[in-house]
């Protein structure tokens, strides 16, 4: 009896230690659908944790990833738990407005955001847009706030997120630096 338990232990695991091993989730995507990325280009990508849910999507992001979300799911996602450390220091990206005001002040409605009370957003769409921030704390310096115009595809977010995750992209600023004239001869 004991060799029967050994040889069917041994069959059953057998198998599961040539499955190769899953995939690291590098980023968490929250969606309701119908969502701006297709579902084909997110099946290619095993890395990439897909939910319409958010304690799912609070799950996932126990570990460093980045945090995706598709513009019609903006009401499912908290704003406040957004701006807590540990994931406000994460990549947060909006799918769908290449609009950073629209996408991060007006959408999630993230902390500290200035700009016009009533903007235009005509052209807003399509689009992703990008935020990255130097620490976790308020107020801190932006490492990365840019909104890309074009149509929202897989790998080229995951591309910029996963650069982003690295530490492989420069800091952008944030602030236009000043005027200065130059000289000219009289």
């Amino acid at each position: 009896m004991k060799k029967l338990v050994t040889c069917l232990l041994l069959l059953f695991l057998l198998p599961a230690c040539s499955l190769p091993p899953a995939a690291r989730i590098t980023a968490a995507y929250i969606v309701r659908p119908p969502g701006q990325l297709s579902r084909a280009e997110l099946d290619r990508h095993p890395e990439i944790f897909v939910t319409d849910s958010f304690p799912a999507f609070q799950q996932a992001a126990r570990q460093r990833i980045a945090l995706w979300i598709d513009k019609n799911a903006l009401t499912l996602v908290d704003s406040n738990w957004l701006d807590q450390p540990p994931q406000s220091a994460y990549p947060i990206i909006v799918i769908g407005y290449n609009d950073t005001l629209h996408a991060f002040r007006d959408g999630l409605t993230i902390c500290c955001f200035a700009g016009p009370a009533n903007p235009d957003y005509s052209g807003s769409e399509p689009g992703f847009s990008v935020i990255l921030r130097a620490s976790g704390e308020m107020g801190a310096p932006m490492i990365m706030l840019q909104g890309f115009k074009q149509v929202p595809h897989v790998d080229d977010i995951l591309r910029i997120s996963n650069d982003l995750l690295d530490g492989n992209i420069h800091p952008t600023p944030t602030v236009p630096p000043p005027n200065v004239p130059s000289a000219t001869p009289p």
